[in-house]
């Protein structure tokens, strides 16, 4: 099947701009309507990934990337969402 309708107008706002009729910020705009969502995590599923993954909490936090205090605080649910 072919490209959902968001994306194709998407495609569509592009061309526009590449050929100088769209301004660049009406493109950010398209640009973040196609942003796909992102799951937030339970501190249960992220510790989860970690041993599933035998990964300590030191490279958690590099592969995120963030601090191993802070991979452990997902964990504990002691860090606030960045997506809050």
């Amino acid at each position: 099947m072919g490209k959902g309708i968001l994306e194709a107008v998407h495609d569509t706002a592009r061309g526009l701009a590449k050929a100088g009729v769209m301004n660049a910020v009406t493109l950010r705009e398209f640009d973040a309507l196609c942003l796909p969502t992102i799951h937030a995590y339970t501190c249960d599923e992220i510790r989860a990934i970690r041993l599933r993954n035998k990964a300590s909490q030191v490279k958690t936090g590099r592969g995120a990337p963030a601090r191993h205090s802070h991979a452990g605080a997902w964990e504990r649910e002691a860090w606030p969402s960045a997506l809050n």
